[in-house]
């Protein structure tokens, strides 16, 4: 079979190319991918660790409420410090503690649809597919989802996490209300007409205001998607990436570094005939288990990295996938991987996705994870990454056991020269003062935050020198 014939999907991505080397040129030299090494026990002490492993904590208590009655009493009757956990899949510092983890995880499911409006209140610790599929079942869809939908849905919300598309805000820009405990117990209905200063902060809140409980977010009627990736030589993508930055309603691409190639995935609404028509057409499988076979190939023979990012996108062809908008969404992400994500105005997205490509060629860094490029709407949330400006987000990646500091360093000073804002729950190295520069009503959330938190209960380590005072 040639090249040519071959019809593969994102999650094949590289899959046939580093399959033939690797049985032609190594066999028997891929490892098995490494799994995350459990942390021990100290002093008899468990240890709490994100999805990625990088980060640890050995939290002296755990709290897990049963309801809103039973966290304002824990709020009221402890002391010291209390961070939130919820899916564990942020990869900087905002959950470690060595006082008190609470857990929202009781607090889940739908609790009211609000049929006129298609608002729905969510419990804070619904994981985003268990939504998604609940939400299908009563006809309703999530105006748009992040492509990961392992998050709890506090989580995603305390740190703007998005979708794709310029027509379309974070998970955050669709919050319509929501419920926030305080430090002291007390209890907040925020929306845009009660409690309006904490409803901008809290749509956005890092864990540093308080507790949220439920969240009610606008939805609409539930529809279907066709989902068409092309691999495509360099400057042709983006070339194409201009063009749909406002004419697509979803689109996002991968850039694969040391190749002349991007992968371009556009994201169309179809009729529920069309979707069922295509059923069992689509190829499956896993592009990032793909990818960790290639970087052992590569770590063993070096010398081929060149020829692997070369042959590979080749073997790439147009596939086209359809079905309920939280199935298409949605992916599965069961290999490891720590994250960077910076996002810049919209209009300079393009020129720094291009220098991040050409800085990883030029500076020959030791990576081939994809490097992932999609846009965002502008909202009025204080702390969003999107405040006041659409923006183009940049996510760069390595695997959970490769060195990855030192290649996100390089893409951090990059990020910089286009005023970047970093996405909160992935690596960064901001502290106040850049974040001050950065958020024009940062000086407002800090007074509202010592307002509703005075004794900094909500504050750890990887916050003091974000919220020093």
């Amino acid at each position: 079979m040639k090249i040519n014939d071959f019809k593969l999907s994102r999650r094949h991505a590289l899959k046939v190319a580093g399959a033939s080397l690797v049985t032609s040129t190594v066999a028997g030299c891929s490892k098995v991918p490494e799994t995350v090494s459990s942390p021990l026990s100290i002093d008899g002490v468990l240890p709490w660790s994100n999805w990625s492993g990088n980060q640890v904590s050995y939290p002296a208590e755990r709290a897990r409420p049963r309801n809103i009655e039973g966290l304002v009493k824990l709020l009221q009757e402890t002391e010291g410090k209390i961070r939130a956990v919820g899916a564990g899949h942020s990869f900087s510092s905002l959950v470690p503690t060595d006082e008190t983890l609470l857990s929202m995880a009781r607090f889940r499911g739908i609790s009211h649809i609000n049929q006129a409006t298609k608002e729905v209140t969510i419990g804070a610790g619904t994981r985003l597919a268990a939504l998604g599929d609940d939400l299908w079942e009563n006809q309703l869809g999530m105006i748009n989802m992040p492509d990961i939908n392992t998050q709890a849905l506090a989580g995603a919300i305390a740190t703007s996490t998005h979708g794709t598309g310029q027509k379309f805000g974070s998970l955050s820009s669709y919050v319509t209300g929501l419920t926030l405990v305080a430090a002291n117990g007390e209890t907040y209905n925020c929306s845009a007409l009660e409690n309006k200063d904490i409803f901008d902060a809290a749509r956005c809140n890092i864990g540093s205001l308080g507790i949220i409980t439920d969240i009610t977010m606008q939805m609409r009627d539930a529809y279907y998607l066709k989902e068409r990736s092309e691999m495509l030589p360099i400057d042709e993508a983006f070339a194409k990436m201009e063009e749909l930055r406002l004419a697509k309603s979803h689109f996002e691409a991968y850039g694969l570094p040391h190749a002349n190639h991007i992968l371009l995935i556009e994201f169309d609404e179809v009729t529920k005939q069309e979707s069922d028509a295509m059923q069992g057409k689509a190829v499956s499988g896993d592009a990032y288990e793909t990818f960790r076979t290639l970087a052992d190939v590569i770590d063993t023979l070096p010398f081929l990295r060149g020829a692997v990012m070369s042959i590979a996108p080749r073997t790439v062809g147009v596939e086209e996938r359809y079905g309920p908008w939280n199935k298409i969404f949605g992916n599965v992400r069961d290999l490891r991987f720590n994250e960077m994500e910076y996002t810049v105005p919209a209009a300079d997205g393009l020129a720094c996705f291009r220098e991040v490509l050409n800085t990883i060629k030029e500076k020959n860094i030791d990576v081939i994870f994809p490097i992932e490029f999609r846009y965002v709407g502008e909202d009025d949330i204080w702390l969003s990454q999107f405040y006041q400006r659409a923006g183009a987000a940049i996510s760069v990646h390595n695997f959970h056991d490769k060195p990855y500091m030192p290649y996100f360093a390089e893409m951090e000073a990059i990020f910089d020269r286009y005023q970047g804002r970093p996405h909160w729950g992935k690596l960064h190295t901001k502290t106040e003062p850049e974040f001050a520069a950065l958020y024009p009503q940062w000086q407002a959330f800090k007074k509202l935050r010592q307002r509703l938190d005075p004794n900094r209960r909500f504050i750890n380590k990887h916050l003091e020198p974000i919220f020093p005072v």
